[in-house]
């Protein structure tokens, strides 16, 4: 009967000790990806915004094939009061979505986010060559 009831005991400890995890410490992680990504540094994102746009806008139709994002720019501001700007191929987060045609002139819009987060959008042409 002792025995019996050492393991009764025991096996309670352990549903509280699973229980504290479950309840404390599984839906921390959940939140910090549902949220917007932890930062490297481990402090909370709470806004993103686009602090400097690529330093090419304008392509030419034929010559240009894809869309050159260097230069741009995302200030992420923390909830611990730091700004840290991340440029888009420091950053996996950073993607630029479009449906731009390299062929044919014409303003497109590309739409930034951060993750599954919009940040906005920027328009870029697209212009004939020089003939």
């Amino acid at each position: 009967m002792k025995k019996a009831k050492k393991y009764s005991v025991i096996r309670w400890v352990l549903i509280i000790a699973i229980g504290i995890f479950i309840l404390f410490l599984v839906p921390h992680a959940f939140t910090v990806y549902r949220r917007g990504f932890s930062h490297r540094r481990g402090a909370e994102i709470i806004m993103r915004e686009v602090a400097q746009l690529p330093y090419r806008m304008v392509y030419i139709a034929g010559v240009d094939d894809s869309l050159d994002m260097d230069g741009f720019v995302v200030n992420l501001h923390l909830r611990n009061g730091n700004i840290d700007s991340i440029s888009f191929y420091d950053s996996r987060w950073a993607i630029a979505k479009h449906e731009i045609d390299f062929s044919i002139p014409g303003e497109y819009e590309v739409f930034l986010y951060w993750g599954e987060f919009p940040l906005g959008y920027m328009t870029i042409q697209v212009i004939a060559p020089a003939t």
